[in-house]
């Protein structure tokens, strides 16, 4: 349907609806890997935040990557992640198809993005490939053999990435990016950002804190705490190792942008956005977890007695002050 609505003049209509797809993943990311509360509330947090808002609302390819990001990392628990029995969610002999189909999905969802956004895809891949090699290492011929054909779609994209470059530049190493400022690399030294020295380990971290500083505002717009919630998040998703997986993109996305000489604070920590997933999904957790709710993969509401039924109460109210100085103030 995108190229219809280019051709028909609609170019603003592209990125909000795959904001709403990127809104709809984030959710089923939340419903199957915490519970369907944190999904719920993940994907509420993400439709009021505006950083999600301005980022979606603009013209560039980052909302395209933040459905790429969340289909590849979907796909990926659901074709590769193991529980303590050695099974898979739907490991059954009925079910092989399906863990072949998620495979597939994932390596295609990443392939696209290394073509869209190669940093950003390097980023997005590097905790899943970690655990990865442990599969390798760990796991049955036939999950190795599953690994494998990933890992050959995927390369497939990668080449794909370089004859554009070829194609472009007559030079397959050749960034288009320096064609127009030479300077515009990644990496650290001379010749990496337009100062005398390039980018520096000091340089990283001034933007690190720059970003940071941006996204304690434009992250949910709550009067400068959107990380709030962020150390409940962390506490309550400690023993959800899928959890811990998907909250590792932010993470990893902060450790490859700091390579990168120019930080970006225009429409927030944009450099980011990609892994808002991460973040929306662990703040959900901790707000669950504050509330005494449900936060894990299992876990069943408890009937609160006393004075603890105050406790969801509260935190509703919290979190209903914090969401309304967003909208009324700050967005």
């Amino acid at each position: 349907p995108y190229p219809t609505l280019f051709r028909a003049g609609l170019r603003a209509g592209v990125n909000p609806l795959l904001a709403g797809v990127g809104v709809w993943l984030t959710y089923l990311l939340g419903k199957r890997f915490f519970t369907p509360l944190v999904g719920l509330l993940a994907a509420g947090l993400t439709v009021t935040s505006p950083f999600f808002l301005m980022n979606s609302g603009a013209l560039l390819s980052l909302t395209f990557g933040l459905v790429l990001s969340a289909i590849f990392a979907l796909g990926w628990l659901e074709a590769f992640w193991k529980n303590k029995d050695g099974k898979t969610f739907e490991d059954t002999v009925s079910s092989t198809r399906t863990l072949w189909w998620f495979t597939i999905i994932s390596a295609l969802a990443l392939g696209v993005l290394i073509l869209t956004r190669p940093m950003t895809a390097l980023a997005v891949a590097l905790p899943f490939a970690i655990h990865g090699m442990y599969l390798l290492l760990r796991s049955d011929k036939a999950t190795r053999l599953r690994l494998l054909i990933f890992s050959l779609v995927a390369m497939v994209f990668v080449g794909l990435f370089f004859l554009w470059q070829y194609l472009l530049t007559g030079d397959a190493l050749l960034n288009p990016y320096t064609l127009w400022w030479s300077y515009d690399k990644v990496g650290f030294g001379p010749g990496h950002g337009h100062s005398l020295n390039g980018h520096t380990l000091n340089q990283a971290w001034i933007n690190l804190r720059h970003n940071i500083e941006a996204g304690n505002y434009d992250l949910f717009g709550w009067g400068g705490y959107s990380w709030l919630f962020l150390p409940f998040g962390l506490w309550a998703t400690r023993r959800n190792s899928r959890g811990l997986l998907l909250g590792s993109v932010f993470v990893s996305m902060v450790l490859v942008y700091t390579t990168y000489w120019i930080g970006a604070t225009l429409f927030g920590p944009r450099y980011y956005y990609e892994g808002l997933f991460s973040l929306t999904l662990i703040s959900a957790a901790g707000i669950a977890w504050l509330a005494g709710w449900p936060c894990k993969p299992g876990e069943t509401f408890v009937q609160n007695t006393g004075w603890w039924k105050l406790r969801p109460l509260l935190v509703i109210l919290i979190l209903g002050v914090l969401v309304g100085i967003n909208l009324t103030l700050y967005t």
